[in-house]
Parts: C-alpha cells; sequence; structure tokens
C-alpha cells in the first residue's frame, strides 16, 4: 500500500493549528506567538508551491521548542521570539525574560541527515571506521542499509558541531546590557540520531575531553582539524528535543544534556 505523503503532511499541518496553535496563542507569556506561527504558515504556503519541506520542519520544531520552554517558565516571565541582537541583523531563536530582567538565549537547530544508501556512502564509512577506538564503534551491514545508517549518524555529529560553532559566533554578538546564559536545543526525529549521541557531544565540548565510550570521537576531531574549527566553549549547555514526523508536541524533552557520571 503506497503512503500519500501529501495528504500525510496535509493533516500534520491540520493537527498542528488545531491542536498546538490555540495553546501558544492563548499564553500570555508568549506575546510573539503570532509571529512563529504566521512563519508556520508561510513556509506551508512556500512548501505547497515548491514542494519543499525542510523549512516546514524546523519551523514546526521552533513550535514544540516554544511549547516545552513555556512548561519550565514561571507565571510571570515573558518568552519572546527572534528578538533582534541590539545593534546587529542577527536573531537568536528564543529569548526568556524574567521579571527581574534575568535572560537565557535558547537557539533552535534541527539536525536531521539525509537517508542515502548507496556506495559512495558505503565508502566512506569504511574510511572512518578504519578510525574507530578499539573498545568503541559503530557496527553497521552494508546489506542493512549501512552507509544510510552509518551515514546519518556520522553527518548528526559532525552537525553538532557546526551548528554549536555558529551559535556560539551569534552569542558573541550580544551586548554587555543583554548579556545571559545562552543554550542550544538540538531536535531530532528520534530516528537518525538519539539522546545519547548529544550526551557524548554535550561531555566533549564542555571537558574537552571525549568519552572512552564515544565511537565518533577520531572522526570529529579529524573534522575539526581539517576545518580548522574551534569551540569558544561559550554555550552553558545543550537541550534535546525528539518529535516525530507525524507528531505535534514533542515526545522527548531533557535539559541541560549531559552523559552518564562513568567513563568521562
Amino acid at each position: 500500500m503506497m503512503i500519500d505523503w501529501q495528504a500525510s503532511k496535509e493533516d500534520w499541518i491540520k493537527r498542528m493549528q488545531n491542536d498546538l496553535f490555540p495553546d501558544l496563542r492563548s499564553d500570555v507569556r508568549f506575546p510573539d506567538a503570532k509571529i512563529l506561527i504566521d512563519r508556520f504558515e508561510h513556509e506551508v504556503e512556500v512548501w505547497r508551491k515548491n514542494g519543499v519541506f525542510n523549512q516546514v520542519v524546523q519551523i514546526g520544531n521552533e513550535l514544540a521548542a516554544a511549547d516545552k520552554i513555556l512548561t519550565r517558565l514561571q507565571v510571570d516571565d515573558i518568552l519572546r521570539y527572534e528578538p533582534p541582537i541590539t545593534g546587529t541583523n542577527k536573531r537568536i531563536d528564543f529569548l526568556c525574560l524574567t521579571i527581574k530582567g534575568e535572560r537565557e538565549w535558547i537557539e533552535v537547530k534541527t539536525v536531521a541527515p539525509q537517508w542515502m544508501d548507496n556506495d559512495e556512502q558505503w565508502k566512506k564509512y569504511l574510511l572512518i571506521a578504519q578510525e574507530f577506538p578499539e573498545n568503541a564503534k559503530l557496527v553497521v551491514e552494508k546489506e542493512w542499509a549501512g552507509a544510510a545508517i552509518s551515514g546519518q549518524a556520522i553527518k548528526a555529529r559532525l552537525s553538532l558541531v557546526n551548528c554549536t560553532i555558529q551559535t556560539e559566533h551569534r552569542a558573541a554578538l550580544i551586548p554587555e546590557s543583554e548579556r545571559g546564559p545562552v543554550t542550544l536545543m538540538f531536535c531530532s526525529t528520534g530516528f537518525h540520531w538519539h539522546l545519547d549521541d548529544l550526551e557524548d557531544f554535550a561531555d566533549f565540548y564542555r571537558t574537552g575531553n571525549f568519552r572512552q565510550d564515544d565511537w565518533s570521537r577520531s572522526a570529529i576531531t579529524r573534522f575539526m582539524n581539517e576545518e580548522g574549527k574551534i569551540f569558544s566553549r561559550s554555550l552553558v549547555g545543550f537541550h534535546y528535543l525528539a518529535r516525530e514526523h507525524d507528531e505535534v508536541r514533542a515526545s522527548d524533552f531533557h535539559v541541560c544534556v549531559c552523559g552518564p557520571d562513568f567513563g568521562v
């Protein structure tokens, strides 16, 4: 039986509009709800014209993120969406403001590597596999979509690096009068990559050392060295949000992710 993907996406959009939008609009702590909702509706119209759905997913995740962030706020707190960083044309997705004037900035990034199951991807996996540490390996089988599975896993780890450095650059632009902790929320479908991937990365970012059970440590080190990428380590933490393709709200949400106490 063929799946009607167009109808499936339209159904998801309708459920977003009927389920999530009213809650965001009615929350007085989120005065910018209309801006975010209008952004979603705009991207939906763009998708209906050009057939590209990625940006709809990204804004859908921002809506799910706003829903979760609001659960953390106090009754008098305010959540702003994409407030401008004074003196620049740059923005960070969310700003939480307390009644005392305290600030927390939260950038939201969707990490969803493409599924590519071909010989070229398999060759890339074999090259990276040569550098796996003895005690931690990513084991896949070519006959069972190993190229695609490994490709998604590796690309996800490298995307965590790139998104973090991009967010650090934006955080550096915040003027002293608007400073506050800057965190980065990574969004996943719960399929392409998982919470334990972010646990490994968060520990590496925090300490500068890889966990002993992190299979990606050689690949990340080589990537950062070859690309000249360096962390400023200015972010105070990472959050994890998982929302499956057909879900309106997040199914899993973790704040300030870190790995288990052993093996760091």
